[in-house]
């Protein structure tokens, strides 16, 4: 056998010693440092993401906090409109107590007149207990606000006066009350009822002919 067939049947090895060497040997250093490039980045990605995983936990805290607390102001605003519609009931449904515990009295004062016999009081006396009452009666009015509107010789307003009639009446220069029907009350500075009244105005002139001469 020759020499050259003895290198076929071994293989033929060459001088060089890098050869056949695995090339991933010789890219590992690039591939560590990519490796950790990489390795940082994930690193970082992952401080992030926790960092926004920590946020958005509390805004989602935050939220629940604040929807908590729209929830009880709007159950106590419901609870408040619902007790100030019930107060504003009880109050319309007893407004009247006051005023007509104070007409009570003049009931009383009404049944003690028509508990008299005859012959027990005089006209006089009658008259002067009716009179009370009447006084009486216009107290608690006053006291609740009703004011009768004073209207006799007053220049009529038809804001609050209401004229039936009518009288052509010398000295007058402009409509006035002549004589009450009914009188008329305000209410807290509003009307209630106006007054029903006669009202006086002046004479039309009275147009002269020219006499022939």
């Amino acid at each position: 056998m020759s020499v050259d067939d003895n290198k076929l049947d071994i293989g033929y090895v060459p001088d060089d010693p890098d050869f056949g060497h695995d090339e991933r040997v010789q890219k590992r250093p690039a591939e560590k440092k990519a490796d950790h490039k990489k390795k940082s980045q994930v690193k970082k990605s992952t401080a992030k993401l926790k960092i926004q995983e920590k946020v958005i936990e509390k805004l989602i805290i935050e939220r629940d906090e604040f929807k908590d607390k729209f929830l009880r102001n709007m159950a106590e605003i419901d609870n408040f409109r619902k007790r100030v519609k019930k107060e504003k009931e009880e109050h319309q449904k007893y407004a009247l107590g006051d005023f007509l515990k104070e007409l009570l009295v003049i009931t009383d004062n009404l049944e003690r007149a028509l508990r008299v016999k005859e012959g027990e009081s005089t006209e006089s006396s009658i008259i002067s207990g009716v009179e009370m009452i009447y006084r009486q009666f216009i107290e608690i009015l006053n006291k609740n606000g009703v004011k009768e509107i004073e209207a006799m010789n007053k220049p009529f307003d038809p804001n609050i006066h209401q004229a039936l009639s009518k009288e052509e009446v010398e000295h007058v220069t402009g409509p006035t009350i002549l004589e009450v029907y009914q009188k008329g009350f305000m209410y807290n500075e509003k009307l209630l009822r106006p007054t029903l009244a006669k009202i006086a105005i002046p004479p039309e002139p009275v147009e002269q002919t020219e006499t022939p001469e």
